[in-house]
Parts: structure tokens; sequence; C-alpha cells
């Protein structure tokens, strides 16, 4: 083989070589946080129906929670899509009659779903202090507000310093509008189109 020709060969195997390394990020943009919930939506929806939770709400907490990987594990020992500590989980579990452990990813999605269903009805229907009591545990919760002074001022002094459970809440509901808008555009798409004509 001549130097020109090896030349040639090596430059081809070099852009082979980065197309394979490009193409490996692209599918792991592809496999983002976003995308990997994407795909746990209808079982996101199940579980949220069932709870009688708003399922892009759930959504974004499972974003928030895992990035949608159902073998999570927090450093604190939390578990799965929606990050339930083990004794919650059981305790949840006994509740809703789900056998385990160990609880499968849809089992999880439905535990986390009843737990934010308990937290929103502990916290008289307010969904960002149920947001909040979810990640912070109610106990805590109710302490911090009794110590600010009350709801409002708890929420004033925790959104004024970074980082704060208030950007855990701010990125749970900016995801549910994505999530939301995502479903609504993959409707939009798959539906017919009014304008065509029937087959004759």
């Amino acid at each position: 083989m001549n130097p020109t020709t090896r030349k040639r060969l090596g430059i081809s195997l070099f852009l082979v070589g980065v197309a394979f390394v490009a193409s490996g990020i692209f599918l792991s943009m592809r496999t983002s946080g976003f995308e990997r919930v994407r795909e746990w939506m209808p079982d996101i929806h199940v579980a949220a129906s069932e709870a009688g939770v708003d399922p892009y709400t759930l959504a974004g907490l499972v974003y928030a929670e895992s990035r949608g990987k159902p073998g999570a594990i927090s450093s604190i020992g939390a578990l799965g899509l929606c990050q339930l500590m083990p004794a919650t989980a059981a305790e949840v579990a006994e509740r809703i009659k789900v056998e385990g452990p160990p609880y499968t990813p849809k089992d999880n999605l439905r535990l986390g779903a009843d737990y934010l269903r308990h937290m929103t009805a502990y916290c008289d229907g307010d969904v960002d202090l149920a947001i909040l009591s979810y990640r912070l545990g109610p106990a805590r919760v109710r302490r911090d507000v009794a110590a600010a002074g009350g709801q409002q001022q708890w929420f004033a002094e925790i959104s004024a310093v970074r980082p704060s459970p208030w950007g855990y809440l701010e990125q749970i509901k900016e995801m549910r509008d994505r999530f939301a808008k995502a479903d609504a555009e993959e409707r939009a798409a798959q539906a017919p189109d009014e304008n065509q004509s029937p087959e004759e």
C-alpha cells in the first residue's frame, strides 16, 4: 500500500470514528431524561388516574427524582422512578395493596402517585406544598412553615436562595408543562386532518 492510499485510508477511518462517536452522542441525547420519562407516560397516566393526581405533575416529579431511570438509587437509599424510601414505599404498598418489595417500575409509579395524592390531601389540596412535602417530608415542612411564620413567608424564604427546595418545585412545574405540551402535540399529530377529504 503506497503512502497516499494509507493516508486516505487513515483519514477515512478517522471520519468513520468521528461519525460513530457523533451518533453515540445523538443517541444519548435522544435518551435524555425527558425522553426516558416520555417512554413511561402510558404507565404514568395509569398510575396518576388510579391515584387521582395530575399525570403531568407526576411525570415532572419522575423527571426531577430519577430522570426516568427505573433502577435509580439515591445516596440515602431512595429507590426507583419515584425515589421512595423503602419504609415509605412499604407503608404506601400496604395501603394500596401492592406486593413487594421488590417493586416493579410500574408499581413504583403507583406508589409514588399515591404518596403524592396523600401529600396533597395532607396539605389541603395545595399541590406546591404537597410536592415540597414529598421531597422533604411532611413533618419537616410543617416545622419549617411554623418557624417562618406561615406558608407564604416560608415560600419567600426558600425561593430567595439557591440551591433550595424551591428549585425542585420549579423544575417539576416546568417539566409538567413540557410533558403536557409534548402529549398534546403527539395527539394532534395522530389526529386525522379535518380538512382532508375522506377516501371514496
